[in-house]
């Protein structure tokens, strides 16, 4: 059952669904349909959805657990928001509303990619183009019904820019584009694989050596077919380490130290993605001092517009290919350079971006105070942002001796708030009073 059948129905249909949502009334339960397809954009993807009626005229449709949805309809938007339980004053009323959802359903639905696209843009901030390439090739590697290869992504750039960000963005914005709890992740730090034989780590250590009872990284693979491996800092890694990944990328196999429950030994990984993460500029613009942002104009260009498929592809086929021939460069074998699926660069974080990553870690942190900080003032913002900063993570924990007394302070918990105020005497609103 999918719930745009509940909004395509005609007189008829509508008037059997009113026939037994009142035969049950009678009995005194609802009318309910236990495993309903959502729409996507949807979390979950499916869920139970009920008709009640309460009473002469009071009809209830109601989701469990209750639906949250991220897509692009306005029109799903405003009909979720309405939440878990809708009331309704009379059958006539909630089929009204209903109805006006058909639309949503037969109108031109935007890709996988834009959807993906979309999700992890609002994860990731200030790395537009970074995130569009990887919600292009993540798109290719999932639209596939029989891959030969993982996804595998070099994510390359200064520190604290987004790379760890959209790498555990990547797994739960790929559930939520599917409507499936399909993908899950693992992360590993590649700063404690500097040594040949850690490289054992990955895929178990021999009968005998020490290590041999621990489970292997990769082996996460014969639980989960698809699993999204995050590897941070690839630079610190030994080269043996990185050579373990050749087969891997290349034919989307391994073989493992020990049998699996039905005695089998190979690793499938054709239905994964590898991220790696490096600090290395692979850029290859003229040399300069670590991550300096570039100078001139152009570091500060707005980004273009999305641009068709194919220009898309060959764009990132060029930057791919610059950044691949300058890893090779910095020391990694060229063999394993050019195995990569792609390498996404990210670049330095202008001013309104961080502005907007100070008012993300303002919501984070008051989370932690269990309040839900929705919404902060542009100037508040602007103030709490540093002119200069090793990276915006470093001034996380400025912001919790400013703000924890101020959220020490709130007791409005369970509403979405406001930071508004000055630097000097900040407070918290309702975030309605500024509606």
């Amino acid at each position: 059952m999918e719930f745009s059948q509940f909004c395509a129905c005609g007189p008829s249909g509508y008037a059997a669904l009113k026939q037994k949502v009142d035969a049950c009334a009678r009995l005194g339960r609802s009318y309910e349909f236990s495993s309903c397809a959502l729409p996507p954009g949807c979390a979950p993807g499916q869920a139970q959805v009920g008709f009640w009626r309460r009473g002469e005229e009071d009809y209830l449709l109601y989701f469990r657990p209750a639906v949250a949805y991220g897509g692009p309809d306005p029109r799903l938007s405003e009909f979720f928001l309405r939440g878990a339980v809708q009331r309704y004053a009379g059958f006539q009323a909630m089929t009204d509303s209903l109805r006006k959802l058909d639309s949503a359903f037969t109108a031109p639905k935007p890709s996988l990619f834009q959807i993906l696209n979309r999700e992890l843009q609002r994860r990731v901030l200030g790395q537009e183009r970074a995130v569009e390439a990887a919600a292009f090739k993540l798109w290719g590697h999932v639209s596939k019904r029989e891959p030969l290869r993982p996804l595998s992504l070099i994510l390359y750039g200064p520190t604290g820019v987004g790379k760890s960000e959209l790498g555990k963005a990547i797994a739960p914005a790929l559930n939520r584009c599917l409507g499936e709890e399909r993908f899950g992740l693992v992360w590993t730090e590649l700063n404690t694989f500097t040594q040949a034989h850690s490289a054992y780590r990955l895929t178990g250590a021999p009968p005998g050596y020490v290590g041999y009872d621990d489970p292997p990284v990769l082996e996460a693979v014969r639980r989960r077919a698809h699993t999204v491996f995050m590897f941070d800092e690839l630079d610190k890694a030994h080269p043996e380490v990185l050579k373990i990944f050749m087969s891997i990328l290349d034919e989307g196999r391994c073989t493992a130290r020990r049998e699996g429950a039905q005695g089998e030994r190979e690793l499938d990984f054709r239905r994964c993605v590898f991220l790696f993460t490096t600090n290395t500029d692979l850029s290859g613009t003229r040399p300069r001092l670590g991550f300096a942002p570039p100078e001139g104009p152009a570091a500060a260009a707005a980004p273009t517009a999305l641009p068709s498929g194919a220009n898309l592809a060959q764009r990132l086929y060029r930057e791919d290919e610059a950044a691949r021939l300058a890893l090779a460069r910095s020391g990694v074998l060229r063999e394993i350079a050019g195995r990569f699926s792609g390498l996404i660069g990210f670049r330095p974080l202008d001013r309104q971006a961080r502005e907007r990553v100070t008012a993300k870690q303002i919501a984070a942190l008051g989370r932690e105070y269990g309040l839900e900080v929705g919404e902060v003032a542009p100037a508040i913002a602007r103030a709490l942002t540093p002119g200069q900063a090793v990276s915006p993570r470093s001034a996380v924990p400025m912001l919790e001796g400013v703000l924890g007394p101020v959220f020490q302070a709130c007791a409005r918990q369970g509403e979405p708030l406001r930071l508004e105020g000055t630097l000097e005497n900040m407070y918290l609103v309702p975030a309605r009073e500024n509606r």
